[in-house]
């Protein structure tokens, strides 16, 4: 399926994945996974992991405590916009609502590398009016580095790929923000997506490669909730501390229902941020190469 997708799938599209679904038919299974899951392809290759409850209680109500710095930010992004990512309708009333995205570095809409620079995204700017995103960035620093190091077991490439662009950015930027985010920014993504008490409809994930994972983290809510895939046909447990590690632009993957105090931590990376600093894509991970893949980025890391 991922050789179907065009370079701007975003999953958003109806008629379009009615068609891919006809083109790739799955046999719908309504079972709700709960246990600790891989998901592979027929080849071996894992499209996604599924670890329900791995976050602690204590985890999570630090993570909470520490967005609250962002409460300010969230509670303005909420627009009239014709953005699905801002709609209301999909907010539940209630006193923090709303979705924001953090990062060290991105491009604005329409620049390419080869052309410009990236920068750092607004809201985490010296000269944007809230202190509030760069206290978060400090207080939840130890969440974002454990949430990070779990990539390093799930897709080992990945994470030296996302390391080696955040050292490379490090030594080569001269724009000020920048030289002051990036030591401070404590996960190996480029864009952390806050989201509070929204129902997510179906999408996919434009920034990265097919063969990459985004993270999904949620914290507190309803136990009750699953996150669906619904282009495998399958439901995943999304209760309160669970850890979901997938293939976003290949999954059509979405979190419809609305419920009270659910905070979500999505991690993704950015393709066109690796490629303006030169760092090679990394390829997908097979189950069966996983041991290898975990010795040879223990090697590198002790050499």
């Amino acid at each position: 399926m991922a050789e179907a997708l065009g370079s701007n799938e975003s999953g958003t599209n109806e008629a379009r994945e009615k068609v891919l679904k006809e083109r790739f038919p799955v046999e719908k299974d309504e079972e709700l996974v709960c246990e600790p899951t891989l998901l592979l392809d027929q080849t071996g290759v894992i499209m996604a992991w599924h670890l329900p409850g791995v976050l602690s209680e204590e985890f999570q109500l630090d993570c909470v405590r520490n967005l609250e710095f962002l409460f300010p930010d969230i509670s303005r992004s909420i627009t009239s916009s014709r953005s699905w990512r801002t709609q209301e309708d999909l907010f539940m009333e209630s006193h923090i609502r709303g979705a924001i995205e953090l990062s060290p570095a991105w491009y604005q809409q329409g620049r390419v590398p080869y052309r410009h620079q990236p920068e750092v995204s607004t809201i985490l700017k010296g000269s944007h009016a809230d202190p509030g995103p760069q206290q978060w960035l400090r207080a939840g620093a130890l969440q974002n580095a454990i949430l990070s190091a779990t990539l390093m077991v799930m897709h080992p490439d990945l994470y030296a790929s996302g390391r080696e662009t955040c050292l490379k950015l490090a030594t080569s930027t001269q724009d000020e923000d920048m030289q002051q985010i990036i030591p401070e920014w404590s996960t190996v993504y480029f864009v952390v997506l806050v989201i509070v008490n929204w129902a997510t409809p179906f999408h996919r994930d434009l920034s990265c490669q097919v063969q990459w994972l985004d993270m999904l983290a949620t914290i507190g809510g309803d136990p009750d909730l699953h996150i669906e895939l619904d282009n495998l046909g399958v439901r995943l447990a999304y209760s309160p501390g669970t850890l979901v590690s997938l293939s976003g632009k290949v999954l059509w993957h979405g979190v419809l229902a609305l419920v009270s105090n659910q905070f979500c931590l999505a991690y993704h990376m950015r393709d066109n941020v690796q490629e303006g600093v030169g760092v090679h894509r990394c390829d997908w991970v097979k189950q069966g190469e996983l041991p290898i893949l975990l010795q040879r980025f223990a090697l590198s890391m002790t050499n």
